[in-house]
């Protein structure tokens, strides 16, 4: 079992193309089939968040939040919940999302990306530059996995370790080969407001160095699930904090 499914983390996926304009307009006209879909009864189970001359943002009543722009295509998770009135007493809170791990969380939103980007992506005109992979945490200091401790220690020696608010970000380079290299943007927030939260963001990123060609959307899920695999076994290292020893990363390699 993976740490992000242990802390309830939350993923997103997008793909980058290169750049092309179409109206608004018409990328809710491609996506007409995905919205009928979504058609419960006589209920409309999405709604339109934003809507600007190139792009929009859709927000399912379930939790996933879909963005579409000249250049990406993206899917997130969010827990969504509303007030629901109670005959002669308080109102409650309803969940409307359904919480799931991570690890299968993440697989969903890799095939509703795909969907999205089969209906507005012309693999004709279009090359793959990126894929993304995101995943949110939200975790008190004491709870968080070893690797962050130690990562927040690390940080915070020139102070005594004594930190009490903090917004930490680093970009590394993770690996590359002839084709691709993988990078990591690493957030690590706490601050006066969050009641003593940390939330842990650490967005993977697999950039290729020659624009991809695709025959079609389809041909891009092996790349995908490639991209899944990497990103959770680094987000494991990050966990298990290995990288952030001082013994062992001081040791000759």
């Amino acid at each position: 079992m993976s740490w992000c499914d242990k802390l309830a983390s939350t993923p997103s996926v997008g793909l980058s193309f290169n750049k092309h304009f179409v109206s608004s307009s018409s990328i809710l006209d491609a996506l007409a089939p995905l919205l009928n879909s979504w058609i419960v009864g006589k209920n409309d189970n999405f709604s339109l968040a934003k809507q600007d001359s190139f792009d929009i943002e859709l927000t399912t009543e379930d939790g996933f939040y879909y963005g579409i722009d000249s250049e990406k295509v993206s899917v997130a998770f969010g827990h969504r919940m509303k007030i629901k009135p109670v005959s002669g007493s308080h109102p409650i809170v309803e969940m409307l999302s359904h919480p799931e791990p991570f690890t299968k969380l993440l697989p969903e939103v890799c095939k509703r990306v795909l969907d999205a980007a089969n209906l507005v992506i012309d693999p004709k005109i279009r090359l793959l530059e990126r894929i993304g992979i995101v995943s949110t945490t939200v975790v008190s200091e004491d709870e968080a996995p070893p690797g962050i401790c130690r990562f927040i220690q690390y940080m915070s020696q020139p102070w005594d370790n004594k930190l009490d608010f903090y917004n930490f970000q680093v970009v590394s380079n993770l690996s590359e080969n002839a084709d691709w290299s993988d990078r990591c943007i690493h957030q690590i927030t706490k601050t006066e407001a969050s009641e003593e939260l940390v939330t842990l963001k650490f967005d993977w990123q697999r950039i290729f160095k020659e624009k991809k060609s695709l025959t079609s959307i389809a041909s891009l899920k092996g790349s995908l699930v490639s991209a899944q695999e990497a990103s959770l076994d680094y987000f494991e290292q990050l966990a298990e904090g290995n990288r952030f020893d001082r013994e062992i990363i001081s040791k000759p390699s």
